[in-house]
């Protein structure tokens, strides 16, 4: 044993750290795991604020209020489904955060399977469905509704390639901390 004011112990040279315990991987993973998918959260949850806020004209117009002078003059384009199926996905990433707590699998599987239905799919699907306007854009510069300034399919697109990325990490990092919960489970039922 070292400590900080005396000598080394006799017999301990420091070439038996073969024998010494080692934190076993699944734990690493699920560690590194954690802090990863609690960064791609808040992330999600950016985004997630950016999509209420592009909503909130035909939200306050959908709960029977006039949305605030400076909203109206901002022309927001008229809101799309995919957009609403969107915004769902904070459940997911709530059911995420209360399963980091204290390793819970179920929780972890709904925020997967929350997040591949209303995030991953919705967003491709609307990569898909937006294509021909895009390519439109691309070959002719030209396009009839604008946001800030900006093109709109512009806007979506650069918006739906960092939610697709944003959900493919997430889904793999849930992924991996499932099979480690489920691993460190089974060790402990043995």
């Amino acid at each position: 044993m070292a400590s900080k004011t005396g000598p080394r112990a006799l017999g301990s040279d420091g070439s038996d750290f073969m024998h010494r315990e080692r934190v076993a991987s699944h734990y690493k993973a699920s560690a590194t795991n954690k802090s990863r998918l609690k960064v791609f959260i808040f992330l999600h949850l950016l985004l997630w604020v950016f999509m209420v806020f592009r909503l909130s004209t035909s939200l306050f117009v959908t709960l029977g209020f006039r949305p605030p002078a400076y909203l109206q003059r901002l022309r927001l384009p008229k809101s799309q489904l995919w957009e609403y199926v969107w915004l769902v996905t904070i459940l997911p990433c709530l059911f995420g955060l209360f399963a980091l707590r204290k390793n819970r699998i179920f929780l972890m599987q709904q925020y997967v399977l929350g997040i591949f239905v209303f995030g991953f799919c919705s967003t491709a699907f609307t990569l898909y469905d937006m294509y021909d306007d895009m390519k439109h854009y691309w070959k002719t510069k030209t396009t009839d509704q604008y946001i800030l300034g900006y093109p709109l399919i512009v806007v979506w697109y650069i918006f739906l390639v960092i939610a697709v990325q944003l959900h493919t990490y997430s889904l793999y990092i849930g992924y991996q901390l499932l099979k480690a919960w489920k691993a460190a489970l089974a060790r402990k039922k043995l």
